[in-house]
């Protein structure tokens, strides 16, 4: 996987204060999978690299024991 591109897709939703004018929550996602098993090519390579990581499929981090 060294030296590949990922191109992934997701967005962040804000959630803002009006009356504080202040940041107050947010959200990500992204998708993963799709470019990973496009660079792969089978479900059980990308569980493979998966495996014991530090982030998921859906681009959450995992933290550490």
């Amino acid at each position: 996987m060294m030296g590949n591109r990922l191109v992934m897709h997701g967005s962040v939703v804000f959630g803002w204060d009006c009356a504080t004018d202040k940041l107050v929550s947010h959200y990500s996602q992204a998708d993963m999978l799709s470019p990973m098993l496009n660079l792969l090519g089978s479900l059980e390579d990308v569980s493979c690299a998966f495996f014991k990581a530090r982030v998921t499929p859906d681009c959450k981090f995992v933290r550490g024991e």
